[in-house]
């Protein structure tokens, strides 16, 4: 039978070494992945109306990576420390975003980029913690 990690009472919510390191991995991945998807549209015959499907998939692979990272450095609270790579990456590219391309923003875009990372995270965290043991 699998013995249950006891948590001290004094642990904290989240691991900000962990979720610094992890959105750093999550940035990271996302630049290469980005770098190899623009070099695949560019030497090979992919329609480009797929870009926004590979985006999200890119999104989404960059920060499940990162928060996975993040919770099994952790060791603890991977749910939390996920989000937190999830929000925090969100938070990095919505910046970078507009300081970079500025214009209109849409609400139901940056809506929707909000929950694929926080979703992503969570997942990443979870499974980051499953793969720490």
């Amino acid at each position: 039978m699998a013995s249950f990690k006891q948590e001290t009472p004094g642990t904290a919510l989240f691991s900000f070494s962990s979720i610094y390191r992890g959105t750093l991995v999550a940035l990271s991945f996302s630049l290469g992945f980005s770098i190899l998807a623009g070099l695949a549209y560019y030497f090979t015959d992919i329609p480009e109306n797929s870009m926004s499907w590979v985006a999200v998939v890119v999104l989404f692979a960059s920060v499940f990576l990162g928060s996975g990272y993040a919770a099994k450095r952790a060791r603890s609270k991977g749910l939390f420390n996920g989000l937190g790579v999830g929000l925090a990456t969100f938070i990095v590219i919505w910046l970078m975003v507009g300081l970079f391309l500025p214009g209109k923003i849409l609400f139901v875009g940056v809506l929707g980029k909000l929950v694929l990372t926080v979703v992503a995270g969570g997942l990443g965290g979870m499974l980051g913690v499953g793969l720490s043991s």
